[in-house]
């Protein structure tokens, strides 16, 4: 019944407009062609002024909301189609402390068709009562509310995105009203950003200055501050004023700053995760109207190094060619071939990624290649590149981890490396994310060499178990893969890895005495925000330890992320629509000869792996969770 009482308290407001002595009759009177807004161009714009208009969409934007500038390519095809069937297409910025230059500036760079109007005294705003960026209000020429809500459901959350929308209300909601329907689904909850409300406060009990910027400046800036992947700045009170709202909700809903393992359960650097006690100053601070504080309180500002957070790399390699992104459509995962042109064997510290462009670049993976394959598939790829999915097409030789926006680059343990072979090509894979906007990137990659006295090789294990059968409907399926160390190893670091479908994934190790030592657990299984968990003390196991890995997924309907409506069912693949269920851990041994007795053990794990998928494949299995 909430629908219908926000439809009845919009009309009424539109019903309830000032009275001029130039206005119609009060019969007349509930109509949107009351409404007006003033464009960025200063141009002014009656709602409803043709006789044949049949709607008006109004849709709330922000200039630096990524869910926002997302929707603006699905808007301008609707507007376009739209335009000659009745229907007015507006969008609307109305934002604390945001000029009439910048919110031009932002029509131009994303090219908006329809008109942009500036709600500086935040009129269209009080009447219309939106509470996110982007939301669509669809009014009828008489003012009544057809539908509000999102655009369509691209972002089932905030942090969740599917590949492709499944919903799309505004559009169905415009064929509804062309047709002469009544709109079946008349209000959807918006996804996006929380509209901000100017400061109200000088004074408070937490200020911006003492309280809010130390966390900002610990946990936040090292993403969000300009160049960097956050899309919007919060290294000042009035950046921070700018997006207080949307700070709030999404610290209270622990979404950011992202990190995913379960406290206690590992003990990992670098960990990201806001005290209970930071989140309600944070609560405290916008409920009390946005205090500045004095000045002399604020923290001064951290200061980042600029270029190679390492300092100057020993190999540099960069992408041959840009590569385009365009502005709508499915993530992109291209691999790029990068040959490292080296003339003997080396042992790697660390791999450094500085993204070319680091509004499109979620995440970077790299692996090494020995058999050529990678080039082949490059040159059978017209762009710049190759593209696929969760996997390179090669067995990868190497065992470097990823990098993920924020990460500070870590060097291996003194005295050891990761092989990286004479005349091998590292192949670089980008995760982009689309703007909303055209946009290119041409990323490097820094090498950095072990020291020369370096001897102990770092290594990769993969947990895992390809008999992955999960059924259509199965909302809580358990899967189990396990690995029985054949000598010692020291564990360094865990990096956990499943498709859409994955909900939890817990890894543990029972020692030979029946001791458990907790590996890592996420809970709440997020692919977009996959990370690898580097442990503060590197994790020693004796040999005869057995590394459990058990995962959780949801293969119903009730999934808003499964990309198959109705649900089937799923195997183990490399493609999005697929799914995996395993869990990276790089590792050392003491000697060459448990270095080679844990490696050989986990060749043989992969080639047991590999007939287990076979015979899921050929229906000759028997699976068991």
């Amino acid at each position: 019944m909430a629908w219908i009482a926000l439809v009845l308290f919009l009309g009424g407001m539109l019903a309830g407009l000032p009275v001029r002595a130039d206005d119609p009759p009060v019969a007349e009177k509930n109509t949107c062609r009351f409404l007006k807004g003033i464009d960025v161009d200063g141009r002014l714009h009656h709602f409803a002024a043709t006789p044949d208009c049949k709607a008006v969409v109004v849709v709330f934007l922000a200039t630096s909301c990524p869910i926002s500038n997302g929707s603006l390519p699905t808007l301008q095809k609707l507007a376009a189609r739209y335009k000659t069937r009745g229907i007015e297409f507006y969008g609307v910025v109305s934002a604390p402390n945001l000029s009439r230059e910048k919110a031009a500036k932002h029509r131009d760079e994303y090219r908006i068709s329809f008109p942009v109007l500036f709600d500086a005294s935040a009129n269209l705003r009080s009447r219309l009562k939106p509470t996110h960026t982007p939301q669509a209000m669809v009014l009828s020429p008489v003012g009544q509310v057809l539908y509000s809500g999102r655009i369509d459901d691209l972002y089932p959350s905030i942090g969740r995105k599917r590949d492709v929308p499944s919903e799309h209300e505004l559009e169905d909601a415009l064929a509804d009203i062309v047709a002469g329907r009544t709109v079946a689904v008349p209000v959807t909850t918006p996804v996006g950003c929380v509209l901000e409300n100017p400061p109200t406060a000088k004074v408070g009990d937490v200020t911006f200055n003492r309280d809010v910027a130390p966390i900002l400046f610990t946990s936040c800036v090292e993403c969000h501050r300009p160049g960097e992947a956050g899309h919007f700045s919060l290294m000042t009170y009035v950046d921070a004023c700018e997006h207080a709202n949307q700070i709030a909700f999404v610290t209270d809903q622990r979404t950011m700053p992202p990190w995913h393992p379960t406290e206690g359960f590992g003990h990992f650097r670098n960990d990201r995760r806001l005290k209970d006690d930071e989140i309600a100053l944070l609560q405290k601070w916008v409920a009390d109207g946005l205090p500045e504080g004095e000045a002399g309180d604020r923290p001064t500002p951290p200061k980042f190094i600029d270029g190679w957070q390492l300092g100057k790399p020993d190999l540099i390699l960069k992408m041959s060619e840009p590569f385009a992104i365009s502005a709508d459509g499915p993530d992109i995962h291209q691999h790029f071939v990068l040959p490292t042109g080296l003339k003997r064997n080396r042992l790697i510290s660390a791999i450094e990624f500085r993204a070319g462009n680091p509004r499109v670049a979620h995440h970077a993976s790299f692996y090494v290649d020995t058999s050529g394959v990678a080039r082949m598939l490059d040159q059978r790829d017209p762009q710049p590149g190759y593209g696929s999915f969760a996997g390179p097409g090669f067995d990868n030789y190497g065992a470097f981890r990823s990098w993920l926006p924020g990460q500070t680059p870590q060097r291996l343990p003194l005295g050891t490396g990761s092989a990286l072979p004479s005349h091998s090509d590292i192949v670089l894979e980008i995760h982009y994310q689309r703007t909303g906007k055209s946009e290119t990137d041409q990323s490097s990659i820094g090498i950095f060499y072990a020291e020369a006295s370096a001897k102990q090789q770092v290594l990769e294990l993969q947990v895992m178990n390809k008999a992955l059968d999960i059924p259509a409907g199965d909302s809580r399926h358990h899967h189990r893969a396990t690995f029985t160390l054949p000598a010692a190893a020291t564990l360094l670091d865990a990096a956990p890895h499943m498709h859409l479908l994955g909900r939890e994934m817990k890894a543990t190790a029972t020692l030979p005495g029946g001791e458990v030592k907790p590996l890592v657990w996420v809970p709440d299984w997020n692919f977009n925000w996959q990370g690898q968990y580097i442990y503060v003390d590197p994790l020693r196991l004796p040999k005869g330890t057995v590394i459990t890995v058990d995962a959780w997924f949801d293969n119903s309907a009730g999934n808003p992320l499964n990309p198959h409506s109705p649900p089937q069912r799923i195997t183990w693949g490399e493609q999005t629509r697929d799914e995996m269920s395993l869990c990276h851990f790089r590792y050392l041994c003491d000697s060459d000869s448990d270095m080679l007795a844990v490696h050989n053990s986990y060749r043989a794990h992969q080639a047991e792996q590999q007939r287990r998928y076979q015979q899921v494949q050929t229906g000759t299995a028997v699976v068991k969770p």
